[in-house]
Parts: C-alpha cells; structure tokens; sequence
C-alpha cells in the first residue's frame, strides 16, 4: 500500500508529547487555529475563494502530536466546492500558464498558505515582535530577488518580496491558538512537504511570547461608556471562534471582548476569522451569575459587515 503524502503540517514536539497524547482542549484548539490560519492565506492568495466553505482534511499523526493535511485536499476542496472550483482553477489554469507554470491546482494553494505560516513564524522570530510591520534598514539582494530584514541584533532574513506584502497584513495573533499550548517540553514546529524536502520553523517556549498576546485582567471596569442593554456598532477584528460556546472573539480598542450571534451559529461566521469588521448589536454586562456588575462587556450582536479597506494578495498576479 502507497504511503500517504502531505503538503504541510503542525506538530508539538518533546517529552510532554512522545507518546502522542494531549489534552483533548488543546487539541481542539490546535486544530481550530490551524485550520483559521490556513483558510486566511488562501484567502489572501486566492481571494475567489475568501468567502466559499470548503472541507481541509487533516488526519492526526502519533509519535509527537501532528496534524496533517494531506496531497488529496485538492480532491476535498473541488468536491466541496463544485462548479465553484472547476470555473477557478480554469482562471487559475489560464493565469500560470501564461507565467509557465504547469499542473497548477488547489494543492498549490495549500502548500502556499502552509509557506505563508512558516514565514510568518520565521519573521516573528526574527524579529521578536510580531506587531513591527514597518522595516526601515532593509537590504536588497538583487540576483534572488529576495528582500533582507535586520533585527535589532544586526542579523538579517532575506525574504521573498509577495511574502512581506502579506506579512505586513497579516494580524498578528493569527498563530495564537496553537502558539499558546506550547510549554517546556513542547515545542511548536510548523512544516510543509515539496518533492520530499522538509522546510520547518520551531517556535519554543522562549519564543512564545513573541505569538501570544496576553491580556491581563484589570478591576476597574472596561469601556464603562458601553452601558448594558445599549445598541451599538462597533469596528474591529474578529480574532478567534469558539464552536463550544458559540462565541466569538472581537478585538475592540486593544481588547478582546466575547460576542454572541443574537440567532444561529458562529458557523455562519467563519470566513470572517481574522478579519475587519463592522458590528452591529448590544451590549450586556451580565456576568456567570446573571448579576449585572461584569467589568468586562459582551456583545450580542446580530450582524457582521466586512470592512473591505485592505487588498488582497492575489496568488496569480506574482
């Protein structure tokens, strides 16, 4: 029987994880950030397909703990995708060989986005911030084509050009729900597969820092402007889902506050992850209890409206 191939992987590394096992809430979790940050590349570089739904099989690996998405989620995503796919991929057919690029597909797409998060930890590390977007000491190597950025210790990575465009898009917490189960003894390694070469990062727990944005909670209320029962809209980021509690993350103002759909579920929502968006909906200060005194508002909120201020990388116009 043939060996199964992937383009890409995540896995946790050490000996909190040898034998395969971990806790089935950080493994959830893994999987969901995973999966968010995946379908954020590949909107980025294929926007036809920023707002389709579409299947990412991803099959769970023992040994360390792996996650990954194997060569025939090209298959997945066209079956999921239909007619939707075949009218893409003859666009996408089209556009590369004009660039002489043969046997394009959605497999490409995956392993591009998988590359996406690579770098996008590799720059991280790097730099140890994840939030500087602006590189004013640069260099230029002119025979690759690629772009030097140096860090504060004088050391330079030299990046390819389509890959900082993203990069200085790309919200900064979109490693944070697999970054943030990295602890001693478990390491976070991010990977993708071509023609049998490797090309993995390894994010420790030195480094984990630099992926997770820790708030820290305060006693005095926050935004006290936003008064219980208050109709509101707001503008912000839609930082991470929560499937169990049918909630939301909305970044607001610096802070991260817990929203509800007022009918149906956050399902509806998914390919709004990572995304600016208008909301429209009202606030509530009840706490666990259903007193009224949580010094940290939630929004129920009964629509999401994109903000469209930012372009997209498109994969075909390189």
């Amino acid at each position: 029987m043939e060996e199964e191939k992937y383009l890409g992987y995540i896995k946790y590394d050490g000996p909190l994880v040898e034998n395969g096992l971990m806790d089935g809430r950080k493994q959830a979790q893994a999987l969901m950030g995973f999966d968010s940050a995946v379908r954020y590349f590949i909107g980025k570089l294929a926007p036809d397909l920023q707002s389709l739904d579409f299947e990412i099989p991803v099959r769970i690996r023992k040994g360390s703990w792996e996650a990954l998405i194997p060569e025939t989620v090209a298959g997945w995503a066209q079956a999921g995708l239909g007619v939707v796919a075949t009218a893409y991929l003859a666009k996408a057919a089209q556009k590369m060989a004009e660039k002489d690029f043969s046997d394009f597909g959605f497999k490409d797409i995956f392993r591009a986005s998988i590359d996406g998060l690579i770098w996008f930890a590799r720059i991280g590390k790097h730099m140890g911030n994840v939030s500087i977007r602006n590189f004013s000491d640069v260099r230029f190597d002119g025979s690759s084509g690629l772009i030097g950025i140096v860090n504060a210790q004088g050391e330079i990575l030299y990046v390819p050009k389509h890959v900082l465009d993203i990069y200085s898009q790309c919200p900064a917490n979109i490693l944070e729900s697999v970054a943030n189960n990295i602890a001693d003894g478990r390491d976070l390694v991010i990977g993708s597969v071509e023609d049998g070469m490797l090309d993995e990062v390894t994010i420790d727990s030195s480094e984990k820092h630099i992926f997770c944005q820790e708030e820290e909670e305060k006693d005095e209320i926050l935004f006290p402007e936003l008064e219980h029962g208050a109709d509101v809209v707001l503008e912000g980021e839609i930082t991470r889902e929560n499937k169990t509690s049918n909630s939301m993350g909305f970044k607001y103002n610096d802070h991260i506050l817990t929203s509800y759909p007022e009918i149906g579920s956050i399902v509806q929502y998914k390919n709004l992850i990572f995304s600016e968006c208008r909301l429209y909906g009202r606030v509530s200060r009840l706490d666990e209890k259903g007193r009224l005194n949580a010094k940290r508002p939630k929004l129920i909120f009964r629509h999401l409206e994109e903000l469209r201020g930012e372009e997209n990388y498109d994969l075909f116009n390189r």
